[in-house]
Order: structure tokens, then sequence, then C-alpha cells
């Protein structure tokens, strides 16, 4: 990732091949603090199977952690 004042890595939390990059982005790099979620991804990565679900599990245990760890 570049701007005007620095350089910096990009770290994915998946390994893979890169599928496709956001044009848009470069065009208008506002996007990615403006609609992170939306019109401002960097890319997209073809990963290997139950990479996203062990992610969304180990988020999801946090969560249920947190929760637990509230009600005592």
């Amino acid at each position: 990732m570049e701007s005007t004042k620095s350089v910096a890595d990009v770290y994915s939390p998946v390994s893979g091949l890169v599928a496709d990059t956001n044009a848009e982005v470069r065009l208008s790099p506002e996007l990615i603090n403006t609609d992170p979620y939306g019109r401002g991804w960097l890319v997209k990565v073809e990963g290997g199977p139950g990479q996203l679900e062990e992610l969304m599990a180990a988020a999801y245990r946090s969560l249920v952690s947190a929760e637990e760890s509230r009600a005592g």
C-alpha cells in the first residue's frame, strides 16, 4: 500500500492467489476509508478451503468467551 507519505505492506489473514484487484480504489483511494466493506475493497483472494470458516470460528469463539466472562 502506498500513499504520498509512506509505503506499507498489506497483510492478509488467508493465503492464496490474488484473483482480482479493485481498479476503482486505484482511482479513488479514499474509498478504503469511506466505504471499506463496500466499494473500498482491495483484492479478492482464492484461498484454500476452510480458511474463512476458521476465521469466523475464531471470531465467534472470542465473542462467546467475552460474553461468558461478562455473564459471570
